[in-house]
């Protein structure tokens, strides 16, 4: 056979080894460090330290401690915490009625014990029926706040003036706001006299509180009608509500006025155009836009108003007519005369998950109106 001979030519032998250049992996060239980016993220990093370890301890870990408290039968002399949870399986907590471990007996407990003398019910029940009913507040105070923030949006002279006004009680301390609204609830007060009654507001509980017999001069059964936690209960916590209302108004305002200056101008000129009135506008191009405000201050008045504690134990003291849920974890867990503090663990643990829920329940039905 005859050989046959390959003649590579100069181009042939270049193109070859520039493909073998190109197989060859490449070394990864490192980018100059910029010092002013890495100074920058230091700095970030150094001022959100200790916000992290405050969160991880003062949150996550308390939550996991507490939970683990809930189960067990601990009170504050019997030393130190950690030690106790260390023999955890050993200190569960045991029902009294028959001595076996019974890691749920408090959350039993809180939906079995009852108060009362005549007419009884559930201690948890009954603050839980406060919080919840001081909620009421919620919607009241968000209408006021997006109607106030509606007119201080407009060129008005003075706007700046009243957007302070409607804030000073935001910066108010809590005891100058309840001392104020005890002079203006008592027997003698403006408020009586405005609405021409003379109603006690501020009874507190005993003998002297109104029930509704009292109160109407009658002589009904049941525990409506004599038990004063449905008629002078309700007239204290209608002041609570009212001075909620009140102190949280100029927060909402601002966030409101924030938001309707961020509305866009061109889709409420175009709805003019089209002969759109000013309530379509409002409602159609203005509320839509409003909806991410509207939806932060429902997530966080919810979360606030479930947590309520201060107002109610310094304007009618602790009593179970107007105390929220928070005052049964301060009662049991943390005030160190109550029997055990693992049930004011206990507490927490369902206040905690009532709030998750909630809040879970107001982002599933967010997610459905974006769908």
């Amino acid at each position: 056979m005859e050989e046959v001979t390959v003649i590579e030519t100069e181009s042939d032998v270049v193109n070859s080894a520039a493909v073998a250049e190109e197989q060859i992996p490449q070394k990864k060239q490192r980018k100059p460090i910029n010092q002013q980016k890495l100074q920058d993220n230091l700095w970030g990093w150094a001022f959100c330290v200790p916000l992290i370890i405050g969160t991880v301890w003062f949150v996550y870990i308390a939550l996991v401690m507490a939970l683990m408290l809930s189960f067990t039968n601990y009170t504050l002399n019997r030393g130190s915490m950690m030690e106790y949870l260390g023999n955890f399986s050993q200190n569960i907590v045991k029902d009294p009625a028959t001595g076996a471990a019974s890691p749920f007996y408090w959350y039993k407990e809180a939906f079995t014990y009852e108060i009362g003398t005549t007419y009884k019910m559930n201690e948890m029940g009954a603050h839980l029926f406060n919080t919840v009913f001081y909620m009421i507040g919620i919607p009241i105070g968000m209408v006021l706040s997006m109607f106030f923030a509606v007119c201080m949006s407009r060129d008005i002279k003075g706007g700046n003036i009243f957007r302070v006004l409607y804030y000073l009680p935001c910066v108010a301390s809590t005891i100058s706001i309840v001392y104020t609204f005890k002079i203006l609830f008592e027997t003698t007060g403006v408020i009586n006299q405005l609405l021409n009654i003379d109603l006690n507001w501020l009874q507190l509980t005993g003998n002297e509180a109104e029930t509704w017999n009292s109160l109407n001069n009658t002589n009904k059964e049941g525990a409506f009608y004599n038990d004063p936690y449905w008629c002078q209960g309700l007239f204290q916590k209608i002041v609570i509500i009212v001075m909620q209302v009140w102190k949280g108004l100029g927060g909402t305002i601002i966030l409101y006025v924030a938001g309707l200056s961020g509305v866009n101008a061109a889709t409420k000129e175009a709805a003019q155009i089209d002969g759109a009135n000013g309530w379509q506008i409002f409602w159609k191009v203005t509320m839509p836009d409003l909806y991410p405000v509207i939806f932060y201050n429902i997530v966080t008045s919810v979360i606030g108003g479930m947590q309520i504690y201060m107002e109610p134990v310094l304007l009618f003291k602790e009593n179970y007519m107007t105390s929220g849920y928070v005052s049964l974890i301060w009662r049991y867990g943390l005030n160190g005369l109550s029997a055990s503090q693992a049930r004011g663990a206990a507490y927490g643990m369902i206040l905690a998950v009532i709030i998750f829920v909630l809040t879970m329940f107001q982002f599933y039905l967010d997610g459905r109106k974006k769908d």
